[in-house]
């Protein structure tokens, strides 16, 4: 059952936040970009512990701060339940809302540029990988 599927497919209906759902089929060239830019090669998934020099820390405000975060205008959020679903959203604005409106989960989120992948866990820690270093 994928019942964190279901609750952003909700929030983000019932908030009437623009996006745009990523199709199945093109979940795995994304898992596949994301991970050559941001894990080691250990990895075929999307697993915090491969990340290659995160930085870490634990703010669990953090979900509240999307919206200033530096070229995360156009966010793209990650998530798993039973399968990996992915939305990019229109704004950072909306990411704030649509967080504002769901129970908490852990999630990623990178920007257009595929620049710097976030993941914040179920206990807080944020860790951040900048493909640039």
């Amino acid at each position: 059952m994928n019942c964190l599927e279901k609750e952003i497919d909700s929030a983000l209906a019932e908030q009437d936040l623009a996006h745009e759902k990523v199709p199945e089929n093109e979940l795995s060239k994304l898992i596949m970009k994301l991970t050559a830019s941001f894990f080691s090669s250990e990895t075929k998934g999307l697993d915090p512990f491969y990340l290659r020099s995160p930085q870490k820390k634990h703010d669990p405000d953090f979900w509240k701060k999307v919206d200033i975060l530096e070229n995360f205008e156009t966010p793209l959020l990650i998530v798993q339940d039973n399968k990996i679903h992915a939305w990019k959203l229109a704004t950072s604005a909306d990411l704030k809302t649509l967080f504002s409106e769901t129970t908490g989960f852990p999630f990623w989120i990178v920007d257009k540029n595929f620049k710097v992948l976030i993941y914040m866990n179920d206990h807080d820690c944020v860790h951040t990988s900048d493909s640039t270093q």
